[in-house]
């Protein structure tokens, strides 16, 4: 299956920031500041894209599920997802003239999860399952090795982004370059295929 116009524009997106940032390797290591902050925000802008990919593409899918079910009640595996991932985050008690209307009630679940994609911020595992998982994706669908890896990565995103240079380690091209193009790269395709599958 070929992947979503969505991944398309994720990776193009990398190879561009990958050209526009990157110094040239240095086999001794010893990058200017300059070159170090490059670097960095080579790390942050990809960490970027990439949780902006998969908040677009849930988006994607979960707003045509919805689509198909108010213009004709076309059911959805995505829809039953989220019904049974996120209704219980619903108080219906406060909504006793909406809970026994199911076209009603599916639009409130739905909106529920789309505010919740708003909100997210990261790609740590905990972000990517609470993406993915309500819209069908199962558990053992997801790499754990690749899940450590994206909590490696959200968690060097988080200390490039906020503490300062001063206490910032020397940073490797070649190393975070590599994590990216062969470690992380690779399994969100995989995913997208996946993704891309869900009715």
């Amino acid at each position: 299956m070929a992947n979503s116009n969505r991944h398309r524009k994720l990776i193009a997106r990398i190879k561009n920031i990958e050209r526009n940032l990157l110094p040239d390797v240095k086999l001794s290591g010893n990058y200017t500041k300059k070159e170090s902050d490059l670097i960095r925000s080579y790390v942050l802008l990809v960490h970027a894209e990439i949780e902006a990919y998969f908040e677009d593409v849930a988006l994607l899918k979960v707003q045509n599920a919805l689509n198909k079910w108010l213009s004709n009640r076309q059911r959805s595996n995505i829809l039953l997802s989220i019904m049974n991932f996120c209704s219980t985050d619903i108080n219906w008690e406060k909504r006793p003239n909406e809970r026994n209307k199911a076209m009603v009630r599916v639009n409130i679940v739905v909106r529920h999860y789309i505010d919740l994609l708003s909100k997210n911020h990261g790609v740590k595992s905990n972000n990517l399952y609470n993406i993915l998982l309500p819209l069908g994706i199962e558990e053992d669908e997801l790499d754990q090795t690749w899940l450590n890896t994206m909590d490696a990565f959200g968690q060097k995103r988080g200390l490039y982004a906020h503490s300062t240079h001063s206490v910032q380690t020397q940073i490797d091209l070649v190393t975070e370059r590599n994590a990216i193009n062969t470690q992380i790269l690779p399994e969100i395709e995989n995913l997208d295929n996946l993704i891309m599958k869900l009715k």
